[in-house]
């Protein structure tokens, strides 16, 4: 719990009494590689900080076509956002790719925490508009630029994953074969 109390305090003071709080409404949740956080197509009734392990989030087209919009690691927040915070299906599925460890706060704690924690909202938001920054600055780019430049900067954002991620994974979320990435992959 402390990673997550740390990051909180560094965004905004806590007291501590909210730290005491937000560890009484949070909980630590370990899942197995494999194994899905939240389903598209079902209320994510759950977010959580990424204590351990990779995730990816993807969303499936009608004809059932997966797209990954993102890999999700330590330090980082997996929750399908919109679903979360208007309790409707989720349009994306979460699921571990490696062992994961997630401190989790299910819906209902958030809302408390919200109410109860001066300066959790405040919190929330700066994180959230972070997220978004850098995820709407990736994907711009990962439109604009070729297979070898996108796999190079997901190499410097991202090298951890890269490394404990399956080819065929990167690969899908790069938009490019597999053959592809192992050309790029060959040159370096």
């Amino acid at each position: 719990m402390n990673a997550l109390i740390k990051l909180f305090h560094s965004i905004l003071p806590l007291s501590d009494a909210d730290k005491a709080l937000i560890t009484e409404h949070t909980s630590l949740e370990t899942l197995r590689k494999g194994e899905m956080y939240c389903r598209q197509g079902e209320v994510c009734r759950k977010m959580g900080f990424v204590v351990d392990g990779v995730f990816k989030v993807v969303r499936t087209n009608e004809q059932g076509n997966d797209y990954i919009l993102y890999f999700t690691n330590e330090g980082h927040f997996v929750v399908d956002l919109d679903s979360f915070s208007k309790q409707i299906p989720g349009e994306e599925t979460i699921e571990a790719l490696t062992k994961c460890t997630v401190i989790t706060m299910v819906k209902k704690d958030f809302d408390f925490l919200e109410k109860s924690v001066p300066a959790f909202s405040k919190i929330i938001n700066q994180i959230k508009e972070k997220a978004l920054l850098e995820k709407y600055k990736f994907k711009s780019e990962m439109l604009v630029d070729d297979a070898s430049t996108k796999y190079n900067k997901l190499v410097q954002r991202q090298a951890t994953v890269v490394q404990r991620v399956p080819q065929s994974q990167i690969a899908l979320f790069l938009g490019i074969t597999q053959y592809t990435l192992s050309r790029i992959r060959a040159k370096k």
